[in-house]
């Protein structure tokens, strides 16, 4: 992010927190100057954006002013074009936080080890050690057999591909760059929904990508309309997404809006990569269906790809993930063979095993009924605990909660790492400063006291904030 558009944010935010009021005089241009630690050019073009967006006014002779009736601009967070992306030395100090080991684990978005197969995963591991074909290299587009199991799953959820459309990656992540990769070149424009997984911002980043944050809104998820006048103008050529069940704020969009979008992509010829990593975890209902599965048979589609790993479901550690593609995985594939020869082996082998042996339907179902059962749980201890000061996103699927503070995230996430606990604070899922005061929380954990108490302390530190 620029420097100027750090600047606008921060007084945008201040502006939207009262701390300027309607018609009342903001720091002129050389006090922000020294305010805000930046040039003269800086401030200057600061103040720009915020006259463009209607937030500020300028008066002749007398300086800057917040503009009046300035409610009814602060509707929520706003779109916005991003020509420089920078995952900085913050987002990387934030997630050792919320990686760190000797903390109780809100913040990284793993299942407990209580809900994942692991015993049957290790005998499925040593039946693995048996093959063959684990002890050399094999097809670079990944073990035949697990892909057709992924395949065959797909095609319950009218995600119809073969076994030869699919491509075995280490991680949904993986996924997601080369996916990206192979329909986009350095200098072109994303549309990225937000907020959402802090992954793709470093795969923009790393890229040389643009990108064009669309918020959700509380009240209509992803307004279609927005994205279409967004396509209108800016022309973008690709949109990374997460439409069921979205990390961090377990969104999902329904039918119609997959559809609404679907038919916006197609006629603007927006390649779509589908981040599908929490689609089998819905809380109720049926598995749903992929928003590429909304696009017409035709051949003139953009590139279409959908995203997906046994992160959440069977362990994050063997780092199987896949994409799959009618229409471009020949030139996924031909980018990952400028990674690697072939893929670990052993892990697809145990992950096949594991498919071929074992109920994964079943397994899901008690995944499904576990995690909605700790969302529940933790909706009603967050809620007595912070007595009412925290706004929570209830999810449709997953097992993350993302929670609107008071508080600014970070100041949050200071908080509870006294208290023994990390959370990740929502500045790591956008490019702006929309999400400063949320924080998500994995709530995908075994429920004993030590959790319960963990979110009871959670609650606290925003109860005693204000």
């Amino acid at each position: 992010m620029t420097k100027y558009q750090t600047v606008a944010d921060s007084l945008k935010s201040e502006i939207e927190s009262g701390l300027y009021k309607e018609s009342e005089k903001i720091p002129s241009l050389r006090e922000i100057q020294e305010l805000k630690n930046c040039s003269l050019t800086t401030a200057k073009e600061a103040y720009r954006i915020l006259e463009n967006e209607g937030f500020i006014e300028v008066k002749p002779q007398s300086g800057y002013y917040v503009r009046k009736n300035i409610e009814n601009k602060i509707t929520g967070p706003q779109n916005e074009f991003h020509d420089h992306i920078s995952a900085d030395d913050r987002i990387q100090s934030i997630m050792r936080d919320v990686m760190n080991p000797d903390l109780i684990p809100l913040g990284a978005a793993i299942p407990g080890n209580e809900f994942l197969p692991l015993g049957k995963f290790i005998t499925s591991y040593k039946t693995a050690l048996l093959y063959k074909d684990m002890h050399t290299y094999g097809d670079l587009q990944g073990f035949p057999p697990l892909r057709e199991k992924i395949a065959e799953r797909s095609r319950r959820y009218s995600h119809n591909i073969s076994s030869d459309q699919v491509l075995i990656t280490t991680g949904c992540t993986e996924a997601l760059s080369l996916s990206l990769q192979s329909c986009v070149s350095p200098g072109d424009t994303v549309l990225v929904p937000s907020p959402t997984y802090v992954g793709i911002f470093q795969i923009l980043e790393a890229l040389k990508l643009k990108a064009i944050e669309v918020p959700y809104r509380d009240e209509v998820g992803l307004d279609g309309e927005e994205v279409e006048k967004l396509c209108k103008k800016h022309r973008p050529n690709a949109v990374i997404i997460a439409p069921n069940f979205n990390n961090p704020n377990g969104a999902m969009l329904d039918e119609s809006s997959k559809q609404a979008l679907a038919k916006i992509f197609y006629e603007y010829n927006v390649a779509v990569v589908e981040d599908d990593i929490y689609g089998d975890l819905p809380h109720v209902g049926p598995r749903p269906r992929p928003l590429i599965s909304y696009f017409p048979n035709s051949k003139s589609n953009p590139p279409l790809f959908v995203c997906s790993s046994f992160s959440k479901t069977i362990s994050p550690g063997i780092r199987i993930g896949w994409v799959s593609s009618k229409n471009e995985i020949r030139n996924v594939t031909k980018l990952a063979r400028a990674y690697k020869i072939s893929h670990n082996q052993l892990s697809q082998i145990s992950a096949y095993e594991f498919l071929r042996k074992y109920p994964y339907e079943r397994h899901l179902t008690f995944l499904r009924k576990s995690f909605h059962s700790n969302i529940q749980l933790a909706l009603k201890t967050l809620e007595n605990a912070s007595e009412g000061k925290m706004k929570i996103q209830k999810p449709d699927g997953g097992f993350v909660l993302w929670i609107k503070s008071p508080l600014d995230g970070q100041k949050v996430l200071q908080e509870a790492k006294k208290r023994k606990i990390t959370i990740a604070p929502g500045v790591l899922f956008g490019l702006s400063h929309h999400w400063k005061k949320y924080f998500r929380i994995n709530v995908g954990l075994k429920w004993n006291s030590d959790l319960e108490n963990a979110l009871i302390r959670l609650g606290e530190i925003v109860s005693k904030s204000s």
